[in-house]
């Protein structure tokens, strides 16, 4: 059904966001009878919302719900730096869902992924957002009513950048800038410049987070050791000023404060203290973002919204919808954890929230997938209590296009470490040999067959790529079932010294490397389609060394039984007692640190 509006009866604010909707959905001006009435005095995000409700149907014929956002500010802060930057077309298509869905601020997380006239080596092939690209992400966003906020790096978390000679002089230690060092402050009037000048709110996120090599390198050889407090503020209160300069208000997470004031260096730390000199000489014109990802405690949340009041300042609260270090949107993780926040939030009076998705470890999640988090995320923000999974299914399917039990379903592809086991290298086996920690370790066979069910539960469910593509998850389930059946064989038929399960597990090596080179074109095709071409390549050359090593497992293994090598120094190298280790590609890709 088509929904009609009038533009005599419509209020102005809303012509525009209707006219960029109707460029996706079945939504019509009309200048006769209409179907569509707008309440006056109502926001925007929330006449969106209705609008989206009305796309689904609801509430059904001849019933009305009221609903009612807890918050201000609902936002999202898309990871634009680790390998994938949204393209512009795509990133359009959000926009009109996060609207639709009743979201009004989106921010970019660009450390480097962002154009800078006169530094060509800022962001080098990384495939960065230009100056003419912001402006018209910028004029798409405010048509919807949404804000599009750049969040940025000035401390910390420039490695990307640190690496090019162009900087030497500006480098602490790691990825760290030199506090003190004009050649800094240069550079970040030069950020700020891009950004302000690109985008039309005054709100910008400073960043400052993490950044545990300050003061620690070439600062210290320049000023000896130092309180950090006092060499953070510093720095703060300088970049300060270059945002008053240019009228921005900034923003900054909050975590340095609370990690430099524990004698653990622990961000989460109840014992922590951050002594009154040092919050005195916080500026008062900057907003403290407090991030926690990861607590299912609601009074542990509500404990910290208050520590930050206790300062004097107000938060801006960063929960997370669960990307990284996942193949799929991870609902498991995002939904205790993400509901325990907007419930703190609620009952504390936070005003400003936002929803981050990250990419740490390369960006490798399919990211459609997370709308799914996204919506549900919306409907905890609108409503008291867990949503109503008809409604929110109904919601949606009409707005993002896709089956919501089917995409949750597909969740369970981030069961059990999965993107751990996919980069483990086959016959090193740093993960399958002590991934997981004893305590929730389960039989690897239970692991296996678990990605084997859940192969078979999807297949048939794809063919929709705009919430997820079912058919990727698919066939990542089917790959990650046969490369464990396959460590399994092999270290069985190893131990035993089974020359004909040996020969067997040869061949398997054999069949399931071409598989990787299947998963790399089925990866290709999504990310070329959400994502500009730079960072593919990690992708790229993770999947090629399954292939390149499971033929080089096949090889060793022919070598062993053809007598030319007595053992596979590999295989026999593993621990006796499990321990857990740390994860990530570079983790498992190799037991070296050169990578």
């Amino acid at each position: 059904m088509n929904l009609d509006w009038n533009t005599k009866t419509t209020p102005v604010e809303l012509h525009a966001a209707l006219r960029t909707l109707a460029e996706e959905y079945p939504i019509r001006e009309v200048t006769g009878d209409a179907n569509l009435s707008f309440r006056a005095g109502a926001t925007l995000p929330s006449q969106l919302r209705a609008v989206g409700a009305a796309l689904a149907g609801l509430p059904p014929p001849g019933a009305t719900r009221e609903e009612a956002s807890s918050f201000t500010t609902l936002g999202i802060m898309l990871d634009c730096s680790r390998n994938a930057v949204m393209r512009v077309d795509h990133l359009k298509q959000w926009l009109r869902r996060l609207a639709l869905l009743g979201y009004n601020q989106v921010m970019l997380y660009t450390e480097d992924t962002y154009e800078i006239p006169g530094e060509p080596r800022f962001g080098f092939q990384r495939g960065g957002y230009t100056q003419a690209e912001l402006r018209e992400l910028d004029g798409t966003a405010a048509g919807l009513g949404i804000e599009l906020v750049g969040c940025i790096q000035t401390l910390g978390h420039l490695e990307q950048i640190l690496r090019w000679s162009e900087y030497r002089d500006i480098v602490d230690f790691g990825g760290s800038l030199l506090v003190g060092e004009p050649k800094t402050y240069q550079l970040i009037g030069k950020m700020l410049d891009a950004i302000g000048g690109a985008l039309r709110t005054r709100r910008i996120h400073i960043g400052m987070d993490e950044a545990w090599h300050m003061g620690r390198g070439a600062y210290l050889d320049r000023h000896g050791g130092r309180r950090r407090f006092d060499v953070f503020n510093e720095h703060l209160a300088a970049v300060m000023n270059l945002c008053r300069e240019r009228g921005l208000q900034p923003m900054i997470w909050s975590d340095m404060y609370f990690a430099m004031g524990s004698p653990k260096h622990d961000y989460y730390d109840p014992a922590g203290v951050i002594p009154p000199d040092v919050v005195a000489a916080i500026p008062k014109d900057v907003q403290l973002v407090y991030w926690d990802y990861y607590k299912t405690d609601v009074a542990f949340y509500r404990d910290w919204i208050g520590r930050h009041r206790a300062m004097g300042f107000e938060p801006v609260m960063a929960s997370a919808i669960w990307t990284w270090g996942q193949l799929w949107y991870n609902h498991g993780e995002t939904e205790p954890k993400a509901g325990a926040c907007l419930e703190a939030c609620r009952r504390e009076g936070v005003k400003e929230l936002f929803f981050c998705m990250w990419g740490d470890d390369g960006a490798y999640c399919d990211f459609d997938s997370a709308l799914a988090g996204l919506a549900w995320a919306a409907e905890r923000a609108y409503t008291e209590g867990l949503p109503d999974t008809a409604r929110l299914a109904a919601r949606f399917r009409a707005i993002c296009g896709g089956d919501y039990a089917s995409v949750h379903r597909a969740g369970a592809i981030t069961d059990y470490g999965s993107a751990w086991l996919l980069w483990d290298d086959p016959i090193l086996g740093i993960f399958a040999n002590e991934g997981l920690p004893p305590a929730t370790n389960p039989p690897w066979a239970e692991m296996r067959d678990h990605f084997a069910r859940l192969a078979v539960e999807l297949t048939g469910l794809g063919g929709e790529v705009s919430a997820g593509d079912l058919n990727h998850a698919r066939l990542l389930a089917e790959t990650l079932a046969r490369k464990m059946t396959l460590r399994a064989q092999l270290v069985a038929a190893y131990d035993a010294r089974d020359r004909a399960a040996l020969a067997g597990v040869r061949e398997a090596a054999l069949t399931l490397a071409p598989d990787f080179d299947l998963l790399a074109a089925s990866w290709r095709e999504g990310w070329m389609r959400r994502n500009k071409p730079q960072g593919f390549e990690v992708i790229q050359l993770r999947l090629a060394q399954q292939a390149v090593r499971h033929r080089e497992l096949a090889l060793r293994i022919e070598e062993l039984l053809r007598g030319a090598v007595a053992s596979i120094p590999e295989l026999d190298d593993r621990p006796s007692e499990v321990k857990g280790t740390g994860v990530g590609w570079r983790f498992l890709a190799s037991g070296s640190t050169s990578l």
